[in-house]
């Protein structure tokens, strides 16, 4: 079946969607789940937005949801680009395509409800209360007319059940994969037995929200333990996280034209770290597994569960119960190469060409290609 991908922009691009069309694309057209990307361009409306939010308290709501409007919706399809025609949509947006906008079947595959990107994230009072309640409204009656709705966790299927009321046969969890380029990745170098310094890393730009300032307190106690502990930062302007000397902030570091620097930087670290109060799926915890690195995570949202590679620590957790568990790991070396071995061998299962095959079996019926 010809299917054609939708996400906020162009799902070529690895700036859209925080990667995940990008490598999802790849992988669907690679396996004959996917035959092309529906390339949106959200650029081409920036004037239309700025008046549209200058407009906003003549109808007595405030600016904000410019994308979660009916009109955003309808001029960023009518100005959609396809290679040729599809028989069915697999959408990454939960708007789109607007219902009533196409015949052909659509498919949801999410990380998360509109419901939670405003509650549990908090993103409701960044837009206009009627845009809320009736993008809200629009979801439901997308997901209830869909094919499916593929969520990337359980976290995320729960929702759609409860809160939207879509039948639980209409509901699937397939999980994501780490956004990295398979074909590039360099050889692992062994682990030397090194614990010292321990190396903790955090991947992510909201350093508050991924729990950065616990990670550093965890940190801080370890040192006072007399550990020598290091954390490194990536995404955040080095400006904009706290000047410490246990921490290290590298800002940026870009996936596509950095890429080997980006994956020596990762399997440099100990324990690949997130620490999020909420988190749909927390990609960067399944690209240290790819890369063999054990985690380091809060039990909440889609963020997966470590096992044995790894730690999870209730959602409450300080630093101090943090460096706690890891003072009694650094005691136990035989316990942490463990936890790489089992790192190295779960991150096998988190491909971009497992979840296209997982989907195509669903979607097709067709037994996963191998």
């Amino acid at each position: 079946m010809r299917r054609g991908l939708v996400a906020g922009g162009d799902p070529r691009e690895l700036a859209t969607f925080s990667n995940i069309p990008h490598f999802f694309l790849k992988a669907g057209l690679e396996n004959g789940l996917l035959h092309a990307p529906v390339v949106l361009r959200p650029e081409q409306l920036r004037m239309r937005r700025f008046i549209w939010n200058a407009l906003r308290p003549l109808t007595l709501d405030r600016p904000g949801g410019w994308t979660y409007s009916r009109r955003y919706g309808r001029a960023i399809w009518a100005r959609r680009e396809i290679a040729g025609d599809v028989e069915e949509y697999i959408s990454h947006f939960q708007l789109l395509p607007p219902r009533n906008a196409v015949p052909e079947p659509v498919t949801y595959y999410i990380d998360a409800t509109l419901r939670q990107w405003f509650e549990d994230y908090g993103y409701r009072s960044r837009i206009g209360r009627r845009v809320g309640v009736d993008a809200l409204a629009r979801e439901r009656e997308a997901y209830l007319g869909s094919r499916y709705v593929i969520c990337m966790s359980d976290w995320c299927a729960d929702d759609v059940i409860s809160s939207y009321g879509v039948p639980s046969e209409h509901v699937r969890t397939i999980l994501p994969a780490a956004n990295l380029d398979e074909d590039s990745l360099p050889p692992a170098d062994e682990w030397n037995g090194e614990l010292s310094p321990l190396r903790l890393g955090l991947v992510g730009i909201d350093w508050e929200r991924k729990g950065g300032p616990v990670l550093l307190d965890a940190a801080v106690i370890l040192e006072r333990m007399g550990y020598d502990v290091e954390v490194v930062v990536l995404g955040p302007d080095p400006s904009s996280v706290p000047a410490h000397p246990s921490l290290r902030a590298l800002g940026y570091v870009h996936k596509g034209r950095e890429f080997r620097r980006f994956v020596e930087i990762l399997r440099s670290f100990h324990f690949g770290c997130l620490l999020s109060r909420v988190e749909a799926s927390g990609f960067s915890t399944l690209e240290f597994l790819r890369l063999g690195v054990p985690i380091i995570t809060t039990a909440v949202g889609g963020i997966v569960d470590p096992k044995g590679a790894g730690l999870r620590f209730p959602v409450e957790a300080d630093g101090e119960q943090i460096a706690e568990t890891l003072a009694e790991v650094l005691q136990e070396p035989d316990r942490y190469a463990t936890m790489r071995r089992n790192a190295a061998q779960d991150g096998l299962h988190y491909s971009w060409a497992r979840t296209a095959n997982e989907m195509l079996s669903l979607l097709d019926g067709a037994s996963p290609v191998t």
